[in-house]
């Protein structure tokens, strides 16, 4: 029998499960369509999940830490969790998702919250390379969670409520705590685990609640992008196709010193200069790829590739596809 202690490594993270299968057994036959199957072929993922007798804190429907090492086929599948909030944290990546009618763009150091009952899923045809934490959990009326008044779970309940913005810069406490949330659900025998791991999921959940009201703070006194990281990013929409761009050239014309804009760059986008505009050519090519009979090779220069083995390499490491493939997959029309 599996110690209750030890995360099952076997188990489906139930954020890349269909809807539809998540109460299936798991010798259910799954689609060939299915993300998680398709990605398993590859083996470029680590993943830890937490639930039912392995997790340590009941009030915990789930947590889990999952790290692509490359782009996989497959997409977060549309899913909804009446009763409870998802929280994310994204330690490092950067990925496209959507919850009901809005498109978001979650990265590096910033918190991603998931409403109860709202539908979510991928916006992207592939898993990005990331690593990322995620739990879920309720907060019951008239009832009080564990170590905490009712007073205090409807205060926290309340203050869930009325959050306005669902991605925002996190402070590094947060991924710290969950750092170590994890880490006592990978030794749960340790003693005193689950009181540990209570207070610092009480601390996160506050913590992540005062950084939502900061950056609330912030907006209201400055835009969420610096005018010079907005400028880069025109610049370089503008000029997306033109092979001799160079970064060093765009920062010289925004007048900021190298160093310190792609610093901030980075911050406030959560990507790296050179990462975004090659995101950036990667989603005109897709677009290409599925509207147009243009040749790959054409495609690649067109988007300001040195060459087409280069676009190729690039394509595969953003979509986790090749060009071609990708366009037998979606294209409307055949060169």
């Amino acid at each position: 029998m599996k110690s209750s202690s030890q995360p099952d490594l076997r188990r489906k993270p139930s954020f890349l499960m269909r809807p539809d299968s998540i109460t299936a057994s798991e010798t259910s036959p799954v689609s060939k369509f299915d993300p998680w199957e398709l990605s398993t072929e590859y083996r470029g993922y680590d993943r830890e999940v937490f639930e039912g007798a392995t997790i340590l804190l009941p009030e915990l429907a789930i947590f889990g830490w999952l790290h692509f090492h490359a782009a996989l086929p497959g997409a977060l599948q549309p899913d909804r969790h009446e009763g409870l909030y998802e929280i994310h944290y994204m330690r490092r990546g950067h990925v496209k998702w959507w919850v009901e009618d809005e498109k978001h763009e979650f990265s590096t150091g910033r918190v991603f919250i998931v409403k109860p009952g709202e539908l979510h899923g991928g916006d992207e045809d592939s898993l990005q390379r990331c690593e990322h934490y995620w739990l879920r959990i309720g907060f019951p009326k008239g009832k009080a969670l564990p170590a905490l008044t009712s007073a205090e779970t409807a205060r926290m309940r309340s203050h869930f409520e009325s959050i306005r913005f669902r991605n925002f810069v996190a402070t590094p406490e947060v991924g710290e705590l969950f750092v170590r949330i994890h880490n006592e659900h990978r030794f749960g025998s340790m003693p005193h685990g689950v009181t540990i791991a209570r207070a610092m999921l009480h601390a996160l959940l506050i913590t992540v609640l005062r950084d939502h009201d900061r950056c609330i703070a912030a907006s209201s006194q400055q835009p969420l992008l610096s005018w010079r990281v907005r400028r880069v990013i025109e610049l370089m929409q503008q000029r997306m196709c033109d092979p001799d761009l160079r970064i060093d050239s765009i920062a010289a014309e925004v007048r900021g010193g190298t160093a310190s804009l792609r610093a901030r760059f980075r911050l406030e986008t959560g990507l790296s200069m050179h990462d975004f505009l090659l995101q950036h050519r990667i989603e005109e090519a897709k677009k290409r790829l599925d509207d147009s009979t243009l040749g790959v090779t054409q495609i690649a220069y067109d988007l300001g590739f040195s060459s087409s083995q280069y676009f190729a390499t690039t394509f595969r490491r953003f979509v986790g596809m090749a060009p071609g493939e990708f366009r037998r997959k979606h294209g409307s029309s055949q060169p």
